[in-house]
Parts: structure tokens; C-alpha cells; sequence
């Protein structure tokens, strides 16, 4: 089924006064399927998108049926998946060019689109497991202290590490040490290339309706738009 075989149609003329008006497809209809498939996690699985995919080649590959494109975009709230799929290098290097004025994708490499401070947490429980969770949030350098009333720039690329210890009490430093935290924090700087590779990768994954579910789903979309 083409996704829009079942909209509805309207009486259209460019100029009313040289033609007469023709039926054609009403493509901005906006229909919402209140589906229990769509609100089941388990209706889905996860599909790593490779370069060049479009909706259409995944839904060939996934569902043997091209025409399925509309069921990605549409579980996924995919408007526009010339941009909201994820480039190929070449394109994405063209994109980086002209968002950013550069003149050459060495530039991307070297020029900085923002500063982010990078936490790596690694807890230690004694007798028990080890975790290391890392964390990234953007900042400026320019860092203001209360204490002394004035503005410093810290350094970049130069990790700074401290470390706590929790103790069965911890009113009491002398008792046993039942963990410690090891926290290690570097401020980095995040070329554009870096930025827009990642923002790039990000789009890679997508979730795709089950092949059982597809069914169900066109009759109810038929169901609504010829309601």
C-alpha cells in the first residue's frame, strides 16, 4: 500500500481562471493511529541504519515491500529523512562546509564549536563490584569563584582527579571504609567535526515494528483515513 493511497482527495487549480480545478491527493491530512501495537514496547525492535539507507531500502530489506517506507517514518516521527537520517561521510563533511562557512574539512578539525566538562566517576565497594560511569555537560572556561571574587579560565586537557571514602559511619572517619569514589574531571574542548560526527551517529539507531504488527497497522490507517 502506498502511504498516500488512502488520503483524501480535494479539488485543486493553479489558476482558476485558465483551468479547471483537478482532484489530487490532500498530502497535508494529519491522522493519529491510537493503536495498542504502537503503545507496546515489545511491538519493536532496534535497527542500526548503515549509510545510504533511506525508508524505502530499509523497509526492502525488513519487510521485503518498499512502500512500507511510511511505517519507519511514522513509528519513528520522521518528517524528513533526507536530514533526519544519518549522512553519508561525503555529505556530512558538505554539510559541516557550508553550516559553518568553512573552506576546507581540515577547518572542522581544528576550529572549536563549544567546551564540555567530562566526569568520570569509578566507585569501588569493597569486597563488592567496581563501576565507572562517565558523564559530559557543556561549559564555558570562564569559571567565577565566590570565594576569592574573581574570574579564572581553567585549563583544558589536564584531568583533575579527587577521591571519597564512605565508611560504615560516616560521622565516624575511623570506621571501616565501605567504598570510594574516585572522580576524575577534564575540561575538553569539542571540534566541529567531533560535534556533527556525533550528532551524525546519533541518528544511526531507529526502532522498527515487528513484521506481525504490520497488518494490523494498515487496516487501522485505512480505517481512519476512509472513516
Amino acid at each position: 500500500m502506498s502511504f498516500f493511497s488512502n488520503f483524501p482527495k480535494l479539488f485543486y487549480a493553479f489558476n482558476l481562471k485558465t483551468e479547471s480545478p483537478k482532484a489530487v491527493t490532500n498530502i497535508f491530512s494529519r491522522f493519529k493511529v491510537r493503536s495498542q501495537v504502537l503503545n507496546n514496547a515489545y511491538s519493536f525492535y532496534k535497527y542500526q541504519l548503515a549509510d545510504g539507507d533511506t525508508p524505502d531500502i530499509v523497509a526492502y530489506k525488513q519487510y521485503g515491500d518498499p512502500s512500507y517506507h511510511w511505517i519507519i517514518c511514522y513509528v519513528n516521527d520522521i518528517m524528513d529523512a533526507q536530514f533526519e537520517f544519518p549522512l553519508t561521510q561525503p555529505a556530512l563533511e558538505r554539510k559541516m562546509l557550508k553550516q559553518y562557512d568553512l573552506t576546507s574539512i581540515g577547518e572542522a578539525y581544528s576550529t572549536i564549536h563549544h567546551y564540555e566538562l567530562e566526569v568520570e566517576d569509578t566507585l569501588a565497594i569493597v569486597n563488592g563490584a567496581t563501576t565507572v560511569t562517565t558523564n559530559n555537560y557543556i561549559i564555558t572556561l570562564d569559571q567565577y569563584s565566590y570565594t576569592t571574587n574573581t574570574l579564572s579560565t581553567v585549563a583544558v586537557n589536564t584531568p583533575t582527579t579527587q577521591v571519597y571514602h564512605f565508611h560504615a559511619n560516616n560521622a565516624d572517619p575511623s570506621s571501616a571504609n565501605t567504598a570510594t569514589l574516585t572522580q576524575k574531571s577534564t575540561y575538553k574542548q569539542v571540534m566541529v567535526y567531533d560535534h556533527e560526527y556525533r550528532l551524525n551517529e546519533e541518528k544511526r539507531e531507529i526502532k522498527l515494528l515487528k513484521p506481525q504488527y504490520i497488518q494490523p497497522l494498515v487496516f487501522e490507517l485505512e480505517t481512519i483515513l476512509n472513516g
